[in-house]
């Protein structure tokens, strides 16, 4: 009596599966290229969050050089330009301001990394009345500040 071959055997003919070795170095090759990856995505997600304050405090530029004209003094306060303190996920934002000038900050008030895995908590960007951008060099680098 002659043995039947397994359906699935005669479409694949006499080619045998992949070796455990084979499959080994595709695994590996694959965890290499994650391990690459994954950093530069979180970077990629943290310049995304961060595009907020640019937009923010840039805002807020504009706003304290209006105020300046009618009164000549800069607003202290967001209640003073007429401008609700933004409810961010990501940044707490403060002003201060005088005859002299004025300062705009956003920190991060959350756990962000870069793409090197630096938490960026506590790091903070800031703009003033001659439009001069300032902060800390962790967070400047990322947000291109």
């Amino acid at each position: 009596m002659k043995k039947k071959k397994h359906p699935c055997r005669s479409l694949l003919g006499d080619q045998s599966g992949f070796t455990l070795t084979e499959l080994v170095v595709a695994i590996a090759i694959i965890g290499i290229l994650t391990m690459l990856a994954i950093p530069r995505f979180l970077g990629t997600t943290t310049q995304a969050k961060v595009v907020e304050f640019k937009t923010i405090l840039t805002h807020i530029h504009s706003l304290e050089e209006a105020y300046y004209i009618e009164t000549e003094s800069y607003a202290p306060t967001f209640e003073e330009l007429n401008f609700a303190a933004p409810d961010s996920k990501y940044f707490i934002y403060s002003i201060e301001g005088d005859s002299a000038g004025f300062l705009a900050k956003a920190t991060v008030k959350i756990n962000l990394k870069d793409g090197l895995g630096n938490n960026l908590k506590d790091e903070y960007v800031t703009i003033n009345q001659d439009k001069e951008r300032g902060g800390t060099q962790k967070l400047r680098a990322v947000a291109k500040w």
